[in-house]
């Protein structure tokens, strides 16, 4: 899935300083993660291929992959779940051998921005963002003096799927001072720095990554809800999903970093694809609403890869499983971070792993070769 683009995702140095300088994260109940939420089944009683999981797990063992988490969820049942130890980071600086267990908070990356994009559909359902075809610079008219050509139709909508036609380039290294993410990350007014970017072509037409996107739409959610991103998402998301341990970076001046950051247990990550597969439930409470789970998660627009597509901050396939094509929505993070939903399949699948900035994509090699090869009905 757009190796290149996805194997440079990081944030810059200096950020990298500010965080080992002020600590700005927020962390809370470390023995909150032991309590297992789900209740248990086993592979075979799953419809999967038993042997097939054990052959991975074999593999993982043996060190052909720097995988650090595997769970499977299937028929509402955690039918595997396993913790392995390796070479890991925490955003994005080295750490060395870890040994991950149960409660292991571990690095989301990019599966940040599926968070984000959750939140902005909380906000919906609340009526605090009323359509997602408003306008964008109705939450900062303080910038009107950019809302001109194009960039004056962008529309909450076009954040989400990265479709804002703003010039951004994320495809450079991160030590390349000419990288959008890297500029963005040393400025002290982010949102002036999103906007202030030259349109390339109308709204809603191109897709391009752009974790300024997210960064808007982070600030959108301060502007219409009074709390950052961080607190809305752990009143509102959090705390009704019982997800009392996570840490989220935030800067020195208070922006919460919304492209990546976040860091949660692997069982915590495995909620939100329940959540989703169950239309926005969770035991018998609606957290947000059947439509946005479905909208959020289609295939909305077209990638630089023919074989995969983006709807609202979530990536999109539609590969064979079991003889028939399926849906397949992931929030997905740098280094192998993965919360695979298979609805049709009742499949919720997380993967965490230390494959950081590297070449090739190991997870989604997983996910390919062994979890969805396992499917047998």
């Amino acid at each position: 899935m757009l190796k290149c683009l996805r194997n440079m995702k990081k944030l810059s140095l200096l950020i990298v300083v500010a965080m080992i300088l002020f600590g700005c994260r927020k962390e809370i109940n470390p023995d909150s993660g032991k309590e297992n939420p789900f209740r248990s089944g086993t592979l075979i009683d799953a419809g999967l291929d038993e042997e097939r999981i054990m052959d991975l797990e074999h593999q993982i063992n043996a060190g052909k992959y720097n995988i650090h988490s595997l769970l499977i969820l299937r028929h509402n049942k955690l039918v595997y779940e396993h913790y392995f130890p390796g070479e890991d980071a925490v955003f994005p600086i080295p750490v060395g051998r870890v040994e991950h267990h149960v409660d292991s908070l571990h690095d989301c990356r990019s599966v940040t921005k599926s968070i984000v994009s959750t939140c902005i559909g909380i906000a919906i359902s609340q009526g605090k963002i009323k359509s997602l075809d408003e306008n964008v610079f109705q939450y900062f008219p303080e910038y009107t003096k950019y809302a001109v050509g194009p960039k004056a139709a962008i529309t909450i909508r076009d954040l989400l799927t990265m479709t804002s036609g703003l010039e951004w380039n994320e495809n450079l290294p991160y030590v390349d001072e000419a990288n959008s993410e890297r500029q963005m990350s040393i400025q002290p007014d982010v949102v002036d720095f999103v906007l202030s970017r030259n349109s390339l072509t109308k709204p809603g037409i191109l897709w391009n990554y752009n974790g300024g996107c997210t960064q808007l739409l982070a600030q959108i959610i301060l502007k219409a809800s009074g709390l950052p991103v961080n607190e809305y998402a752990e009143k509102y998301l959090f705390k009704p999903l019982g997800i009392k341990n996570y840490q989220w970076y935030v800067r020195e001046d208070g922006i919460v970093w919304a492209a990546s950051g976040l860091r949660l247990t692997s069982r915590d990550m495995l909620k939100i694809g329940w959540m989703y597969l169950h239309e926005g439930n969770w035991n018998g409470r609606s957290i947000i609403s059947s439509e946005w789970t479905r909208l959020a998660t289609k295939w909305h627009v077209d990638t630089d890869d023919t074989s995969e597509g983006y709807g609202y901050q979530f990536w999109c396939i539609k590969p064979s499983i079991a003889g028939q094509l399926r849906d397949v929505a992931m929030a997905d993070g740098n280094g192998g971070q993965r919360i695979c939903m298979i609805p049709s399949l009742d499949l919720a699948v997380v993967i965490t792993a230390g494959n950081y900035d590297e070449e090739g994509d190991i997870s989604d090699d997983v996910l390919n070769e062994y979890i969805f090869s396992a499917v047998k009905k």
